[in-house]
C-alpha cells in the first residue's frame, strides 16, 4: 500500500508542475477549494489521511494523469508529462519470475546480469538504473497476482514492513509477498497462507521492494 504522504506529495508535485496551488487544483476538479488543503490531510495527532477516491480521481482527471502514472509517481518515478513522451520508448531489464533461481541471472551484488534478460518497453522513467522488471509465468499467486503480470523491482529501496517483496535465494523458487517485521522478519506470500521466514542476508540471498505491479 502507497503511504498517504507519498500520495500527497506526489499530487502536489504534479500540481505544482502545471503552475497549480492545491486549492486551485481542486477548484479545476469541481470541489470545494479546501478539499486539498495541507491542514486536512493529517488527524490532530498527526496520522496522514487519503484523499477520498473521487475526489483523486477528479483531480487526476484535471492533470491528465492516469492512475497507473499517479502509483508510478507516488512510488519516485517520472510519469510522462506530455503525449510526446508518452510514446518516446523506455526500456527495462525484464525476466520470467521463476529463472531468478537459476544461477547467474543476478550478479554478486544481487543486480541483472547475464545474458537470459529482455529488454521490455515501459511507460515510466526510473529513478534507478538497477530496477528490473518480472514477468509472473505461474498461475499459484492468483487472484493477487495473475498470470502474465509485471512486478517492478527496485533494488536500491531497503524493504519495509507492508511493502510488496521478492525473496529471491539461488536454487530456489522467489517468494513473492508482503513483509512482516515483527515479531520476525517473514513474509506473507501470495497464493499460500504459510509464512516464509526471511533468511539472514548472506551470499546467494537477496530481499528486494516490489515498486509496482502492472498488467
Amino acid at each position: 500500500m502507497i503511504p498517504a504522504e507519498r500520495i500527497w506529495h506526489a499530487l502536489d508535485t504534479l500540481a505544482q508542475e502545471r503552475g497549480m496551488t492545491p486549492s486551485g487544483l481542486a477548484r479545476a476538479a469541481g470541489l470545494d477549494a479546501t478539499t486539498f488543503n495541507p491542514s486536512r490531510r493529517q488527524t490532530a495527532n498527526g496520522v496522514w489521511r487519503w484523499p477520498a477516491l473521487p475526489s483523486l480521481l477528479r483531480a487526476l482527471d484535471v492533470l491528465r494523469v492516469s492512475l497507473a502514472q499517479f502509483e508510478a509517481k507516488a512510488w519516485g518515478y517520472t510519469p510522462p508529462d506530455t503525449a510526446a513522451e508518452s510514446h518516446t520508448p523506455r526500456f527495462m531489464r525484464c525476466l520470467p519470475l521463476s529463472w531468478l533461481q537459476q544461477e547467474g541471472v543476478l550478479d554478486s551484488a544481487g543486480l541483472p546480469a547475464g545474458g537470459l534478460w529482455e529488454q521490455e518497453e515501459t511507460f515510466f522513467t526510473l529513478s534507478s538504473p538497477s530496477a528490473y522488471m518480472l514477468r509472473v509465468d505461474t498461475e499459484s499467486m492468483e487472484p493477487t497476482l495473475r498470470l502474465g503480470c509485471s512486478l517492478v523491482v527496485q533494488p536500491a529501496l531497503c524493504p519495509r514492513g507492508a511493502d510488496r517483496v521478492v525473496l529471491i535465494r539461488s536454487s530456489h523458487p522467489p517468494v513473492v509477498g508482503i513483509l512482516q517485521e515483527k515479531p520476525v522478519p517473514a513474509i506473507q506470500p501470495f497464493g499460500r497462507s504459510a509464512l516464509e521466514p526471511v533468511p539472514a542476508p548472506e551470499a546467494g540471498i537477496w530481499l528486494h521492494r516490489i515498486v509496482l505491479i502492472s498488467g
